[in-house]
């Protein structure tokens, strides 16, 4: 954990991506382990790894996790913010569908009920990233009892943020098919989620691949199973 950059291919630690000479002269730096460019990442457009990432590559997750510096901690709590509003509209907006024949025969109560209800589903979102981080910090912090340290909460956090994207992809699902539920859509993004976590857990060097796979599943399972409880209760 104290190595700075890390093997796209290997894994392997690396103390840089490459080295600057005089000139203007800049050579990749090839792992030690092996032998293969550390990351050849660095010399592509963030568009591409971007489309990599998506495509769940391992050596893309890996780039997104240890390799770049620009995504600041402060980049990772607005994204943060973005995907737990993402997911209240997406909650309010199936909400709102439901409810749209009573809007048109101009049903003031009901119309005020849904803008209260954003608010309630903004909660919901809340509790539910929650609930989901929470038992993968929990079965993280068990497996890493003795060697714990903060930068690996910093790690895992950096790790399930930017590997909730796919929670963005059902809103131009609302755009294409306003007047109903999308529910293969609802259910694409569901298994895109849990292998988008998996690859990054397993990207993390926190997990085993199995281990990243049982967690991600239980965990955003779990979080969904608790959340339809809470959310039976009158107050919601």
């Amino acid at each position: 954990m104290n190595c700075k950059y890390c093997c796209v291919t290997c894994g392997a630690e690396a103390d840089e991506l490459s080295h600057h000479y005089k000139e203007g002269v800049i050579k990749i730096i090839h792992c030690k382990e092996c032998q293969n460019p550390v990351d050849p990442y660095i010399e592509l457009d963030d568009l591409l790894v971007f489309i990599d990432f998506v495509l769940l590559k391992l050596r893309a997750h890996r780039h997104v996790l240890f390799n770049i510096d620009k995504i600041k901690y402060n980049h990772i709590i607005k994204l943060s913010c973005a995907l737990i509003l993402a997911n209240a509209y997406i909650k309010w907006f199936h909400l709102k569908n439901d409810q749209y024949q009573s809007i048109i025969n101009q049903d003031h109560h009901i119309f005020y009920a849904l803008e209260y209800g954003f608010y309630s589903n903004l909660f919901e979102s809340f509790l539910e990233y929650t609930i989901r981080f929470g038992l993968i910090f929990l079965i993280a912090f068990a497996q890493w009892r003795q060697n714990w340290t903060r930068d690996r909460s910093m790690l895992l956090f950096r790790a399930l943020i930017l590997s909730s994207i796919g929670q963005l992809f059902i809103l131009p699902l609302l755009i294409w098919s306003p007047d109903h539920r999308d529910y293969y859509g609802l259910l694409m993004s569901f298994i895109f989620t849990i292998l988008c976590h998996t690859q990054a857990l397993n990207a993390s060097r926190l997990f085993s691949s199995l281990m990243s796979f049982l967690s991600s599943t239980i965990a955003i399972l779990l979080s969904k199973y608790l959340l339809s409880i809470v959310s039976q209760n009158s107050f919601l």
